[in-house]
C-alpha cells in the first residue's frame, strides 16, 4: 500500500520527503538481529548482515551491472534512501515473511 505523502513527512524548507527516522532504522535491526538468532535454513546459521542483505534483494529488488570482464553483478537495491513511507512498507514486508516464520518482535515505539 503506498502511503501518499503528507507536510508532516516533508521538509518544511526544501518540501522533499524525510528518509527513514532513526527509531524506524533500530526497529528495523532489532528484527534482522532476532532472524538471524531464531532461523537456521537448513542447519546454517547467517550473520544479520545476510539478513539484512537478503531482506533488500527480496523486497527491494536487485540493480544488475555488466562487468568489463562480461560478468554480471548483481546488487540488492540500498535502503537508506527510502523515506518514511517507504521503509515502513519495507518494515511490514519484512515482519510479515519473519511471522510467517515465528520471529516476532516485541512493542516498540517507533
Amino acid at each position: 500500500m503506498i502511503q501518499l505523502a503528507t507536510k508532516a513527512n516533508r521538509c518544511p524548507t526544501c518540501k522533499r520527503l524525510h528518509r527513514r527516522s532513526h527509531p524506524q532504522n533500530a526497529r528495523y535491526w532489532v528484527l534482522i538481529h532476532l532472524m538471524s538468532e531464531k532461523l537456521k535454513p537448513a542447519g546454517e546459521h547467517y550473520s544479520p548482515e545476510t539478513w539484512h542483505q537478503w531482506a533488500k534483494s527480496r523486497f527491494l529488488g536487485c540493480d544488475e551491472f555488466s562487468l568489463p570482464n562480461g560478468k554480471t553483478l548483481t546488487i540488492p537495491k540500498s535502503s537508506a534512501n527510502l523515506d518514511v513511507a517507504e521503509f515502513n512498507e519495507f518494515m511490514e514486508e519484512v515482519e510479515a515473511w519473519a511471522a510467517e516464520r515465528d520471529v516476532y518482535l516485541e512493542d516498540m515505539a517507533t
